[in-house]
Formats: structure tokens, C-alpha cells, sequence
């Protein structure tokens, strides 16, 4: 028996850094894939998911949601007939609706040795009501047809914060179990029956009704694609990381765009390599081992192109 995993969310909200610690802590001995889903052509995460030692398949390009739905299906199939694992963890694009994803997995998970498991939306608290605010449709759908939700850096929100989004997320969604304790204070196994809990209702809705208000039904709307835009580049030039937080510090300036996630791997002039992450309001730099080539993204509405890759160019 292969078990699906959906690990959803809205961009940089923590879904490879929550996708890791499954790894690392509650499903040792299993034997497991991950399908790595990026919107473009430059894959990141998936190279951020490969020190774990696990069998990483990325599919780049285009959402699942909204160019692979056929291909998905039988890449998943492969994926299965290829590798023979306990588990396959699916990643969708941050940008990508959780209905449809659920829609194009049904051909594969009717198969008696293949079961769709946990169903799983990660919220960043932090970032709850601007994304409401902008991308209310693809928010609210990633909400709307998890399972369960476990909710990402409480330990910057306040009780009486964490408190109105459970209750909203419960407007949303009334059957979902949301977590609110911090993941690393979670025991393995109670993740796992956390994950494994309340799959064969949420199924039987989707096969009864479609939830996308907006969905005619065929599943391949490129709402997706034209809704959000992405600037994307791998370049070997060596970066500072005075240039990089230069960098990310203009990115909230409107005048490049809405912003809504950059995140990149690049090499320094040191002979080093960093991974940055940024979402609005705050962003993140660390080191990591060698990678292939640097590589950079930025994702968002509205872009200003031309100033983003003037940005990075730094020179």
C-alpha cells in the first residue's frame, strides 16, 4: 500500500521547512518520495529537500492546478511503478488551488494499493490577513479543502491572534483539525495521526461537489498562471551578503511589484553558499552547502520586471 501525502500552502508560509521535519523525525523507515511542484521553470526547494537523502521528483514549468493535470496523474503512476514507496509527499505550488489538486489525483488514488492519506494546508499566522486580503480565492481554497491545518509561526503572533484565526479558519473550514503548537514541541506520532484522520469524508465531498466557485468543472483553468507572475533567473555570479539583504529590503517597494515571495540559492564572493527567503515584511538569510548554480526567484502581481532583475544584477 502507497500513501499521498498533499503538503499545501500559500508561498512561504512552510511547507518544505514542515515537509523536512516529517522527514527527519516522523517517518523514518518508510520508504519515501517527494513530488516537488514549482511555479516556472527554476526549481529551489527541491534542492533545499535533497540532504535528507530522499528520492525528490520536481515537476517545474507550471502549477499542477493548472498545466499538468493529465501528465500529473500518470507522472504519480510512474512515480509509484519506478520508485515502489511506502509514501509519496506531494508539494504544490505555493500558488496552486488544493480542489484541484485533489481532482487530479482521484484517477490514481481509485487503485486498491494507492490511498490519499493526510491532506494538509500550512498557515503562516504571521501573514493570515494579508493574504486574505490579496489572494483571498486561492487562500481560502487551500483552507477550505484541507484536512488538517497546522498553523506556522505562532510563536510571533499572540494568544488572543492565534485565537481570531482558529475561529476564522473555522468559518472557512468547520471539520479541518487545526495545530496551533509550535512543530517542534509536537510528538512524532501524534503527526501522524494528525495526518492519517478525517480523508474518506473530505473525498466523498469532492467527488459530490466542486468548491471553486469559480471552476467550470474541467479542472484547467489557468487562473493560476495569469493571476500571479514570476521573475526568475540562475546566474553563477558571486553575490555579498550586504548585496542580497540590499536586495531584499527594496523588494518591499511598491515600485517593483506586490512582492509576494522571493526566495533564491546563490554562491558569495566569499566561496560560500546562502539561501534567502523572503515574504513581505520580512525575510531570512542562511548558509548552506554548495549547490549546482545560483538561482534566484521572485513572485508576485503586478512585477516590475525589468527593476527586479536590475535589483540583483548588483552592480
Amino acid at each position: 500500500m502507497t500513501k499521498i501525502d498533499i503538503v499545501s500552502g500559500f508561498l512561504g508560509s512552510g511547507k518544505t521547512t514542515f515537509i523536512k521535519k516529517l522527514l527527519e523525525e516522523n517517518i523514518a523507515g518508510e520508504k519515501v518520495v517527494i513530488v516537488e511542484n514549482e511555479f516556472g521553470k527554476v526549481g529551489i526547494d527541491g534542492s533545499l529537500l535533497q540532504e535528507t537523502g530522499i528520492d525528490i521528483v520536481e515537476i517545474n514549468s507550471g502549477c499542477i492546478c493548472c498545466t499538468l493535470v493529465g501528465e500529473f496523474s500518470r507522472a504519480i503512476e510512474l512515480v509509484i511503478k519506478t520508485y515502489q514507496p511506502d509514501r509519496v509527499i506531494i508539494e504544490p505550488s505555493g500558488v496552486g488551488k488544493l480542489s484541484e489538486v485533489l481532482s487530479s489525483c482521484t484517477e490514481f488514488t481509485s487503485q486498491d494499493q494507492i490511498k490519499l492519506n493526510g491532506i494538509v494546508t500550512i498557515v503562516d499566522v504571521v501573514k493570515y490577513e494579508m493574504n486574505l486580503e490579496y489572494v483571498t480565492e486561492y487562500f481560502e481554497d487551500q483552507i477550505r479543502n484541507a484536512n488538517t491545518i497546522f498553523l506556522s509561526r505562532t510563536q510571533k503572533a499572540t494568544v488572543e491572534k492565534i485565537r481570531y484565526i482558529v475561529e476564522d479558519i473555522k468559518r472557512i473550514n468547520k471539520n479541518a483539525n487545526i495545530v496551533t503548537t509550535p512543530w517542534d514541541q509536537l510528538e512524532s506520532k501524534g503527526v501522524l495521526a494528525l495526518l492519517e484522520n478525517k480523508v474518506g469524508s473530505l473525498m466523498e465531498e469532492q467527488e459530490k461537489v466542486c468548491t471553486d466557485p469559480h471552476c467550470n468543472h474541467d479542472h484547467h483553468s489557468h487562473k493560476g498562471n495569469e493571476f500571479f507572475e514570476r521573475w526568475e533567473m540562475e546566474t553563477s555570479q558571486p553575490y555579498t551578503k550586504g548585496d542580497i539583504e540590499h536586495s531584499l529590503k527594496a523588494l518591499s517597494d511598491r515600485d517593483y511589484g506586490i512582492v509576494l515571495r522571493a526566495k533564491g540559492i546563490l554562491a558569495t564572493v566569499e566561496g560560500d553558499w546562502i539561501q534567502f527567503d523572503f515574504v513581505p515584511g520580512e525575510y531570512e538569510i542562511r548558509d548552506i552547502s554548495p549547490d549546482y548554480t545560483g538561482r534566484l526567484c521572485v513572485i508576485g502581481k503586478d512585477l516590475n520586471k525589468g527593476k527586479v532583475e536590475r535589483l540583483f544584477a548588483c552592480k
